[in-house]
């Protein structure tokens, strides 16, 4: 079931209802992704009713002027005002794990229950060696080259339309996967998922050159549960252990043989980790 709400700032914002059970809010990656990046996720509505979020400037919702991290937490509150209930069981994929982090800390209330998959808090050494580690592990992939000149370009901004960053992206989705063989189809389809080019352009080129939420973390008062695909490139271990050093109340799982779609790739053992901390 589709429904929709309007934020303060007039947009109109779209989400997806799906199962039954404690109600899951999950807000998707990108920045630019939308509720589509959950299109099977592990199996989760048969015990949870999730409620999944297309975010500003994603399809199915309205492009705004306004990318910043704060203005997507701000709908995040805007949602749960719309919900009428006074906290959320909250989860945050990739770029939806820095928005609920932002929304986390401002509103240490709203939360219940918190669950960070696949993100980051801050780009320091560690996590850019481990990249760089990780990429060259792949060195011997036919799409490699492709790959590695994609990650460059887009980091860089060098993107003017969505078109051309779709195109981009589906050259360097390989990199996405523990093992792309078998994972063509459901890649290729999270690669077409972006509506419009600002929301990750924005990111690439105004937040993440200083992007550091750490001093915000100790804000947060929700239980926690981060998640990390042990092969994820570009939010991996060395992102997820420095989120759990900076929370006050948090577990790491991390999870072997999958790249940073987790839920994608170990189904069983993601869906595992989730169940057992929220029920």
């Amino acid at each position: 079931m589709i429904e929709i709400f309007t934020t303060p700032d007039g947009l109109t914002l779209s989400y997806e209802r799906r199962g039954s059970g404690p109600l899951l809010v999950c807000h998707p990656g990108g920045p630019g992704g939308s509720a589509a990046e959950f299109e099977d996720f592990a199996g989760l509505d048969d015990t949870f009713e999730l409620l999944l979020l297309s975010p500003r400037g994603s399809h199915g919702s309205d492009p705004a002027d306004d990318y910043a991290l704060t203005s997507y937490a701000a709908d995040v509150e805007a949602l749960r005002a719309h919900l009428g209930v006074e906290q959320l069981n909250l989860l945050g994929f990739s770029h939806g794990g820095c928005v609920a982090m932002a929304y986390a800390a401002a509103h240490p209330d709203g939360v219940r229950r918190f669950l960070l998959v696949d993100t980051l808090a801050v780009w320091g050494d560690e996590a850019e060696a481990e990249m760089t580690r990780m990429i060259e592990s792949r060195s011997g992939e036919p799409w490699f080259g492709e790959a590695q000149r994609a990650i460059e370009e887009e980091q860089s901004g060098a993107f003017s339309s969505v078109d051309e960053l779709i195109g981009n992206l589906q050259r360097q989705i390989p990199l996405y996967f523990h093992r792309w063989e078998g994972n063509e189809q459901v890649g290729g389809r999270l690669a077409m998922d972006f509506a419009h080019a600002e929301p990750l352009h924005h990111f690439n080129t105004v937040e993440f050159p200083t992007f550091d939420l750490r001093s915000e973390l100790r804000e947060i008062k929700a239980p926690t549960l981060v998640v990390a695909g042990g092969d994820d490139f570009i939010c991996g271990p060395a992102c997820a252990e420095a989120i759990v050093g900076a929370l006050p109340d948090a577990r790491l799982v991390t999870i072997p043989e999958s790249g940073h779609f987790v839920y994608i790739e170990q189904p069983e053992a993601f869906r595992a980790a989730l169940t057992g901390f929220l029920l």
